[in-house]
């Protein structure tokens, strides 16, 4: 921390109130994996605004102001003065591009004319952001760092804000706000699914989808799952996006039950959900809710050879395969599994890692170990589907190889489930031309 915020540290020390509630605030967010926000904000009252610096005025004036600022936040916030026209905002549970928007509405609201013993009064504010716990995790330092910044969105004009960044680059603090942000979006309803065809080169026809989520984040616009898929379980929220998936595909499935019964729908897994207490349960619960059968779901799982040397893991796999699901085990070759560990893994298909259609795409000669990495699947009665195929030639070189399934940007691009269905025909007509 720069001397310019050690220096603001004691405008506070004496403030028990804020005190006391930003530790409650903080020990309440840590406890339930929450993000707040400290910010400082200053009015602006113009000397010549206020006839004779009558103190009358500006006490009326900031008590109106007060109350402006109270309706301009969320009953779970809190608003204190520290000094006569700087205020401490504790924004509680809070993404960072909602604190922009509440901070947005509260200068907009600040800054509107005030009227006072007949005199029209108009302010200026500025605020300063510093985000729990990015930009800090200590108290003193939030509300120090947040009045550095107040004094930057000064520099920037009338009436601004100014969030703190820190040292960070833009790839960097796009990865601070996905992390910020992600707890949140699944109950703002910024989460989606889509849905990428497989196609079958045995029947010559698409016979299932991949389920993907999607976010499309308020600021960043579409953010990739491989942005947020490793915050997503560090942040402990992974298992509920796994049963939102789950969920909505099944809702998907028994809306199109009556134009296909055949179609199935893979998902990903992770060994975490897997091993989850009341999994088979939950999974259980909301197949009997939309009335859809296992049979119809392949779940995806990575490759990962000492996990499945786990006996639980095992046992769940085997008690899935029981119910009817279809097992595929994604990434091979990304890891060591040897084929003689399918022996003792229900697994029913092999998901090739995307490298081997990069190799493939670069060197002829990847052939050589592909082919027999195909052959040996379907010796052991696996079947063998390739992802990433985006030109013709690939496609003609993976049937040519023997694959059973083929997906990727050729065959068709993820789709909203209306668009897929929409699309079928046009993609199996589409591939069919390209046989030839």
């Amino acid at each position: 921390m720069d001397e310019m915020v050690k220096n603001h540290q004691d405008d506070f020390s004496n403030n028990e109130s804020l005190s006391e509630r930003l530790q409650m605030t903080l020990a309440f967010c840590k406890r339930y994996h929450m993000s707040a926000a400290v910010c400082y904000l200053r009015i602006q009252i113009p000397p010549d605004l206020l006839p004779l610096q009558n103190q009358k005025i500006e006490t009326h004036l900031l008590s109106q102001i007060v109350t402006r600022l109270k309706n301009s936040i969320r009953e779970i916030d809190t608003v204190i003065k520290v000094i006569r026209t700087d205020f401490i905002i504790l924004l509680t549970d809070i993404t960072e591009y909602d604190c922009q928007f509440i901070c947005e509405r509260i200068i907009g609201v600040v800054s509107e004319q005030y009227t006072l013993d007949f005199h029209q009064i108009s302010v200026s504010c500025y605020i300063g952001v510093c985000l729990y716990p990015y930009g800090s995790e200590d108290a003193h330092e939030l509300m120090s760092v947040a009045k550095v910044q107040m004094y930057e969105a000064e520099k920037d004009g009338e009436n601004r804000c100014s969030f703190y960044k820190g040292w960070l680059d833009a790839n960097a603090n796009r990865e601070m706000v996905i992390e910020n942000d992600l707890p949140y979006a699944l109950k703002k309803g910024q989460l989606y699914v889509q849905y990428q065809p497989q196609y079958s080169l045995m029947e010559k026809r698409v016979t299932g989808v991949e389920a993907l989520i999607r976010w499309n984040h308020p600021s960043l616009g579409t953010v990739a799952p491989g942005e947020f898929i490793d915050h997503a379980e560090e942040a402990g929220v992974l298992n509920g996006l796994f049963y939102w998936i789950f969920e909505e595909s099944c809702k998907n499935m028994a809306r199109a039950r009556e134009n296909d019964n055949n179609m199935k729908y893979s998902i990903n897994l992770s060994v975490n959900q897997l091993l989850l207490d009341n999994f088979l349960a939950k999974i259980t619960s909301i197949l009997a809710d939309w009335s859809v059968q296992a049979e119809q779901i392949t779940l995806e799982i990575t490759e990962n050879i000492e996990i499945y040397t786990v006996k639980k893991v095992k046992e769940r796999l085997v008690a899935l395969k029981e119910m009817g699901f279809t097992i595929a085990l994604d990434d091979f070759g990304n890891g060591y599994f040897s084929f003689s560990d399918f022996l003792l893994l229900p697994i029913d298909y092999l998901k090739l890692d995307r490298n081997f259609v990069l190799s493939l795409k670069k060197n002829k000669k990847s052939v050589d170990v592909i082919s027999p990495i195909i052959q040996m699947a379907h010796n052991l009665g696996l079947q063998v589907i390739i992802e990433g195929i985006e030109e013709q030639e690939q496609f003609l070189e993976w049937k040519e190889l023997g694959c059973d399934l083929i997906q990727g940007y050729f065959i068709g691009q993820p789709l909203t489930f209306e668009e897929f269905f929409n699309s079928i025909d046009e993609i199996d007509r589409r591939i069919q031309e390209s046989y030839f």
